[in-house]
């Protein structure tokens, strides 16, 4: 029995480096090698001729998956089948007209602007009668619509956090903060005004400096608050080795004037997304700082020649980026926005805000989600059948943790 090997997207490390072992692989011409590489990113697939032979097939698919592709090895008998429409093309399709692939995973979005206004007010009048001690519980509703209505595979996300769990952590910091003010008062009634205006000050750098330790205990929260088909997310990252990264990727990223920046924020993607995990399984990042850094000058050189608007086509591109070097149940994500559906959903969300005095936000939460769920895509074989719920004690419940 032979094999047939299709391959339906690439996100790699290093195109040319791919390419290079396609083709000896497959005993390709680099130049068609490169093709190929170039339309999986645009996620049309190629399919290999030729079978291989039964012997091959796990050797070849661990291969090609270490190369970053998204690789379906099926036996057959007899000739190889043709994929349905063509592979290779002078343009790229429409974005209406790419074919969904069996092996794709879409998101969608159900929710609409109308109802989350009506969220919304209801929670506005209950914070005004309760003098804002309410806005945790309005928080919660307003996260347990929006995953609610986020589904994955017909089956929608759930937000479990409760209200009560956020009063109990903004007092718990509340209290510093009182503290700290009052040593303040006291610095200043009984040393001297400078001396509190320096105390006042070096307050501030710590809580600058600390602001990674306090993300990180936001994002546990949210996380281990969060489930799919009951399986419950956890992150698992450490608040030190995020203090870690950020004081010295702020540091290098200041003294050498911005250019240490694509490498800092590379290095930070793969801390938040590798210690992501979904029951027992975890992430995966791979992107490769150097790749980055040719558009990031890019985009310091023609940002203020274009009044700010190619800030919208880095954004993009940053963000395509990211997502297509993100992987999960031996999948990879794929999110092929640009930078001018970018730009008009952005703008037309300020517009939005700005004439309805700030009453239109509820469809600006809906419009950036469905932007999201829409273009956003899993491509692969989803190994669901591997995932297993693991009871994590997670740090969000550990005393002085911020839930917000």
């Amino acid at each position: 029995m032979s094999h047939q090997i299709t391959l339906s997207f690439w996100s790699g490390a290093s195109k040319s480096e791919a390419a290079k072992k396609l083709a000896k692989v497959f005993h390709l011409q680099l130049e068609k090698s490169l093709n190929i590489v170039d339309q999986l990113c645009q996620s049309l697939p190629w399919r290999f001729d030729r079978g291989i032979p039964d012997h091959q097939a796990d050797t070849a698919f661990t291969y090609l998956s270490s190369l970053g592709f998204v690789v379906d090895i099926q036996p057959i008998e007899g000739k190889i089948k043709a994929l349905s429409g063509a592979v290779f093309m002078a343009e790229a399709p429409e974005k209406e007209k790419v074919p969904v692939l069996e092996d794709s995973y879409r998101f969608n979005f159900c929710g609409d602007g109308r109802t989350l206004l009506k969220i919304s007010f209801t929670n506005l009048i209950k914070m005004v009668f309760s003098i804002g001690i309410y806005r945790f519980w309005a928080k919660t509703n307003f996260r347990q619509y929006i995953w609610s209505q986020t589904v994955f595979m017909g089956d929608p996300f759930s937000y479990n956090g409760t209200g009560k769990e956020l009063l109990n952590d903004a007092f718990q910091w509340g209290g510093v903060i009182v503290l700290l003010g009052l040593i303040n008062i006291y610095i200043m009634f009984n040393i001297g005004l400078e001396e509190s205006q320096k105390f006042f000050e070096l307050l501030c750098f710590i809580v600058v400096i600390m602001l990674p330790v306090f993300l990180v205990g936001v994002w546990k929260y949210k996380i281990s608050r969060t489930t799919w088909r009951n399986i419950r997310f956890s992150f698992r990252g450490k608040k030190m080795d995020a203090f870690t990264l950020y004081l010295f990727g702020g540091i290098i990223s200041t003294v050498t004037l911005g250019l240490y920046w694509p490498f800092f924020k590379i290095k930070s993607e793969r801390f938040w997304r590798e210690q992501l995990w979904l029951g027992n399984e975890q992430f995966r990042f791979s992107g490769v700082s150097k790749e980055f850094f040719k558009k990031f000058i890019i985009a310091a050189l023609l940002t203020p020649l274009t009044l700010g608007f190619y800030f919208f086509w880095f954004i993009a591109d940053l963000k395509r980026y990211l997502w297509s070097h993100t992987h999960v149940f031996g999948a990879t994500f794929h999110f092929p926005i640009k930078g001018q559906d970018y730009m008009k959903l952005k703008l037309a969300n300020f517009f939005i805000l700005l004439f309805t005095l700030g009453m239109g936000f509820p469809w600006t939460v809906v419009r950036n989600q469905k932007f999201l769920t829409e273009n956003l895509v899993l491509l692969g074989n989803l190994e669901l059948n591997h995932i297993v719920h693991e009871k994590i004690v997670s740090e969000a419940f550990e005393k002085g943790t911020l839930h917000r």
